[in-house]
């Protein structure tokens, strides 16, 4: 169920979507499909929103979006480097005028100290300009960090065609 937050930064979304008559792809990781189901709860989604993968496992990023394997062994899946190539990946596989795309650690396990629980690294796409990353730092339980990470997205989507 989605959250009044949430709700609201989907429809301000949506409306920049169908003005700017752009669509939309995600690829996600951490969130394991949050953002696509909150996207796809708006009536009418289907006239902006071309898709998702929720690419969880490294071999599903490599084989479904293109990532590099030698980049995923170098910078791991949770860095700027995978999130700029899983929304390049996604921008093309839909054929989509912007993709984004999640990867992070939302937790319990599998933190270090480089990479700590709640790191999450997004990353913008449109078709005119190279991608962008962003990193943030959450804390919180793993709904947390994931609830986190899915308003978060919709802002960077909704600052980038604001």
């Amino acid at each position: 169920m989605m959250n009044n937050k949430i709700t609201e930064q989907c429809e301000q979304l949506a409306a920049l979507l169908l003005k700017q008559n752009k669509t939309l792809a995600v690829a996600e990781s951490c969130s394991g499909g949050w953002l696509s189901k909150v996207l796809t709860d708006l009536a009418g989604s289907s006239q902006w929103f071309m898709g998702s993968v929720v690419c969880y496992s490294n071999n599903a990023k490599r084989d479904l979006l293109n990532v590099d394997a030698t980049q995923l062994e170098q910078f791991g899946a949770v860095s700027s480097q995978v999130a700029e190539q899983l929304a390049d990946g996604a921008q093309s596989v839909f054929n989509a005028s912007m993709a984004l795309s999640i990867t992070g650690i939302a937790g319990p396990s599998g933190g270090s100290p480089d990479k700590p629980i709640g790191l999450v690294w997004f990353a913008v796409k449109q078709v005119t300009l190279e991608s962008r990353s962003f990193k943030k730092i959450f804390n919180g339980d793993r709904e947390k960090v994931r609830q986190q990470a899915v308003e978060t997205a919709l802002q960077l989507m909704i600052d980038s065609l604001s």
